[in-house]
């Protein structure tokens, strides 16, 4: 897949050179967003998506370079295409580099944030979680476009996407879009993530990893210790702590505060106080809470008091929540 996409694409384009319209028309299909443009646009960006039952796709070109933010819950999969240009995403406290012609796939929690170069033009799938088999051996992956194995999938959606009627029949149509989901969703489970788990060059996390990980996040306001997580992970403190080195590039202890970060800047852009944003996710001391906010967002959480993302068409009855991408 190339940018033939983009040429061949059906879809209703946005075109804006307003960062806040285009963070906004994004959150339609993908996530509640907050974009921030680096330079001036050169050119309107263009973005254009469509819901397939548990299948969100967008189509974005931004003409200019770029970083946004979202919020996740872990309950969906992100498969971010970069058909052209390159983008930095951070996933779960890893920065990642995609160049053109690769793709990355993941279960992202707390804040997402990325970074686009001028020129980059990606496809965006969102996959909601009860689409994907065997979730638990599931980690994030990088994988090149050339992967045969995930032909038939990528095929799929061009072909819907260069289809102004099929688009309109999946829109007007429920037994359209449910045979057009159940179609995406077999090709992804049997070809798809099979392929990229196989040949991906980031490695998935170790079983070890993947029960402390839900373990923390069952936890996350909670002072636990880490003798806690390793007993939770079945293995010892050493082995737990050589494990998320290799597999999650910080201590067991580090990925805990940034969950914990992140999720403090969740309420904060949902209106609470930074107090209370403190104490609700653990941090007793403001002073440290400050500082390790600071290091991780590179400014003090006030400043992003009052700064909350856009929300998404399915959320303005829930207003505190945050959304979900």
């Amino acid at each position: 897949m190339d940018l033939r996409l983009l040429a061949d694409s059906k879809l209703p384009l946005l075109r804006s050179r307003e960062p806040v319209e285009v963070g906004q028309h994004l959150s339609q299909f993908l996530a509640s967003t907050k974009l921030t443009s680096v330079g001036a646009f050169t050119r309107p960006a263009r973005i254009g998506g469509v819901r397939i039952g548990g299948f969100s796709v967008a189509l974005v070109e931004l003409g200019a370079p770029a970083s946004i933010e979202a919020v996740s819950r872990g309950d969906y999969a992100v498969m971010m295409l970069c058909l052209h240009g390159s983008a930095q995403m951070e996933v779960d406290g890893r920065v990642i580099p995609v160049l053109a012609n690769h793709g990355l796939l993941g279960l992202p929690h707390g804040v997402v944030r990325a970074t686009f170069s001028g020129d980059c033009v990606r496809l965006v799938v969102r996959i909601e979680s009860r689409l994907i088999e065997r979730r638990s051996l599931f980690g994030t992956a990088r994988f090149a476009l050339s992967n045969p194995g995930i032909e038939p999938f990528l095929e799929q959606v061009h072909s819907v996407l260069s289809s102004r009627a099929m688009i309109a029949a999946i829109d007007n149509e429920p037994s359209v879009r449910g045979r057009v989901e159940a179609l995406l969703a077999t090709l992804l489970q049997r070809t798809c993530l099979p392929a990229i788990s196989d040949n991906a060059d980031l490695p998935i996390a170790s079983r070890d990893v993947r029960r402390a990980e839900a373990y923390i996040g069952s936890n996350v306001s909670r002072n636990i210790r880490l003798e806690e997580i390793a007993g939770a992970a079945g293995v010892s403190v050493r082995t737990l702590q050589t494990s998320f080195k290799r597999d999650r590039h910080v201590t067991p202890m580090q990925y805990l505060r940034n969950l914990r970060l992140d999720a403090a800047r969740q309420r904060l852009l949902a209106g609470s106080s930074v107090a209370e944003a403190a104490l609700d996710t653990g941090f007793s001391h403001q002073g440290r809470f400050a500082q390790y906010y600071r290091i991780r967002f590179g400014h003090a959480p006030s400043s992003t008091c009052g700064g909350g993302l856009p929300p998404t068409v399915d959320a303005e009855a829930a207003r505190t929540e945050r959304v979900q991408l």
